[in-house]
């Protein structure tokens, strides 16, 4: 069995909500710079091979923000396992997946389930 402290899951809890905060928030300016490069040069005559080339630009950085959080999303369910396998197993740290059992009552998915599934 793996033993953790309360404070040091309330610090992993607390930090993985500012990450997804954080992304969540990096994925909407990334979107509205790209809307605002769209309407900017919307009578700018900008030739469109270096319109598409500035988009696709801005897509790739996007995509890259999103397959980070997806990855996080990934860190995030592997933490979950761990801490229901831990001494702190029945402790709410109020994240997302937080159990107030292991039976599953808070609307997660069951350990199994956490355990075996990801985003691909």
């Amino acid at each position: 069995m793996t033993f953790l402290t309360e404070a040091a899951g309330r610090v992993i809890s607390s930090d993985m909500v500012a990450v997804f905060h954080a992304t969540d928030d990096a994925l909407l300016s990334s979107a509205r710079v790209a809307a605002s490069m769209l309407e900017g040069t919307a009578t700018s005559e900008l030739h469109p091979r270096a319109k598409q080339k500035l988009l696709e630009s801005l897509s790739a950085g996007f995509d890259k923000m999103l397959a980070g959080r997806r990855d996080m999303v990934n860190a995030h369910g592997q933490m979950i396992v761990i801490q229901r396998q831990s001494n702190l197993a029945t402790v709410g740290f109020g994240c997302w997946g937080a159990p107030s059992k292991l039976t599953g009552r808070d609307g997660s998915a069951p350990m199994a389930e956490l355990a075996s599934s990801t985003v691909a």
